[in-house]
């Protein structure tokens, strides 16, 4: 009855009856929703002809410039690029501020090494005859102190030994320095 023969040159299906046009189908950006097709955003294929004659027209679609999509793939690439190397600056910037610390902490290091013994005067308790118990302890923040004022060097971390010193004589107190560990200080108290 009908014969259909297909003819591979000009993209045609002939029938007894008509000639169809085989439609390419194109990629199209959706700027509404449309039934069946999606939400605004969406890229989907359409054919030509339902693009030509009805999403366009009523601004429902916009075609696919395929230049535009190669600029924004180099632009996105850029901003990667960008971001890749603004990362990278920042890592290469706290690298250089943990050496500058770490050079000032062996400055601080030299200097605390190189400090005669810290010397501290207090009362002795003389109700018992020999005794070497003090009124008013040494604390870490008198060591902190002493530091600062008599010898212009600023820490932040002292222990002494125990909690507190609350004998005269010779005894320590230890400076931490962070990631070069501690520096032991000489601390003497004396009889006032």
């Amino acid at each position: 009855m009908f014969s259909a023969s297909r003819s591979s040159l000009t993209g045609t299906i002939r029938s007894a009856t008509h000639v169809v046009k085989r439609w390419k189908s194109i990629e199209v950006t959706l700027r509404a929703n449309v039934e069946g097709l999606g939400k605004p955003g969406d890229v989907v294929n359409v054919s030509a002809g339902r693009m030509r004659n009805r999403l366009y027209p009523f601004r429902l679609a916009n075609y696919i410039d395929k230049n535009a999509q190669n600029f924004r793939q180099a632009a996105e690439a850029d901003k990667n690029a960008a971001q890749t190397a603004q990362e990278m600056n920042k890592v290469y910037q706290q690298t250089i501020k943990k050496e500058q610390r770490i050079l000032q902490l062996q400055e601080l290091r030299n200097r605390l090494q190189a400090l005669p013994a810290l010397t501290f005067s207090r009362a002795v308790n003389e109700v018992l005859p020999g005794s070497k118990t003090i009124f008013g302890s040494v604390q870490a923040e008198d060591v902190i102190k002493e530091l600062k004022e008599k010898h212009g060097i600023v820490v932040d971390k002292v222990t002494v030994n125990g909690t507190k010193i609350k004998s005269i004589g010779d005894s320590w107190a230890r400076v931490d320095l962070g990631d070069l560990g501690t520096v032991e200080l000489k601390v003497v108290v004396e009889r006032r």
